[in-house]
C-alpha cells in the first residue's frame, strides 16, 4: 500500500488515505484512512477500508469529513472531530461515467469533485444534490483547489496515467495544471499542518501509535 489522497483538517491535523497496489491481481478494499496529529502521533481512523482513497475534504466548520473509495464510485461523509461518526452516503455515482477523485470545499460548503475519466469537475451542495459541472480539456482531472485573489480561482490538477502516445496525442493537456479565473464561488484558505516534524530529536520514534497491517 502507499499514500494517495490527503488534506489537513481545520485543526491542522493531516488526514490521509492509502491505496492498495498489489504486485498482481486487482486492488482490494483493504487500505485504511489515517490521521497524523500535531504531536506526530499517527492513528488509524474508524472508517471503512478502501482500494483507492480519494475525495478527502472538510466542511467550512470542520465538523464534516468527506471521503471515498474511487472504485466504489460513492462519496461518503461522516461527523468529524476528535471522534468520528459513522460513514453515510453523500453522493452515489455508480450509474455515472468516470470515478470520483480528489475534492475541495468552498466557503458555502459546496463539495467540488474531480471526475477521473469523465473530463469534469462537479459541485455538490451540502445536501448532496448536484449544483453545477465544469467540463475540463483533460480526461483525467484529479483534484480541484481554490486560490488566487479572494480564493475565487479554481485550480485543477490532471494526470496522464495509463496513456500511450496515441492517447496522449488525443489528450494533449493531460498532466497539466489548469485554472479557471472565476468559478462562481469563493474557496477557503486551507489549514496548514499544526505539527513541527523538526521538533523531535534525530532518531526519535515518530508516529508509533498506529500499526498498519
Amino acid at each position: 500500500m502507499r499514500a494517495n489522497d490527503g488534506a489537513c483538517d481545520r485543526q491542522g491535523r493531516f488526514v490521509f488515505g492509502l491505496l492498495h497496489e498489489p504486485a498482481e491481481g486487482p486492488k482490494q478494499a483493504v487500505a485504511p484512512f489515517l490521521r497524523l496529529n500535531a504531536d506526530l502521533t499517527l492513528e488509524i481512523l474508524p472508517l471503512p477500508t478502501v482500494a483507492i482513497s480519494n475525495s478527502i475534504a472538510f466542511s467550512p466548520s470542520g465538523d464534516t469529513m468527506y471521503f471515498c473509495d474511487s472504485l466504489q464510485k460513492q462519496i461518503l461523509r461522516c461527523d468529524y472531530g476528535d471522534t468520528l461518526g459513522p460513514a453515510q452516503l453523500f453522493v452515489d455515482l455508480q450509474a455515472e461515467p468516470g470515478e470520483p477523485d480528489g475534492s475541495a470545499v468552498d466557503a458555502d460548503g459546496g463539495l467540488w469533485n474531480a471526475r477521473w475519466g469523465d473530463a469534469r469537475v462537479v459541485r455538490y451542495r451540502p445536501d448532496g444534490t448536484e449544483d453545477r459541472a465544469i467540463a475540463t480539456p483533460v480526461s483525467q482531472p484529479t483534484r480541484p483547489a481554490f486560490g488566487g485573489p479572494a480564493y475565487r480561482t479554481l485550480f485543477i490538477t490532471s494526470a496522464h496515467d495509463g496513456m500511450d502516445a496515441a492517447a496522449r496525442a488525443q489528450d494533449p493537456l493531460a498532466g497539466h495544471l489548469l485554472s479557471l479565473d472565476d468559478a462562481g464561488f469563493a474557496g477557503l484558505p486551507e489549514a496548514r499542518f499544526a505539527g513541527d516534524p523538526n521538533s523531535l530529536p534525530p532518531h526519535a520514534p515518530r508516529g508509533t501509535s498506529a500499526e498498519i497491517p
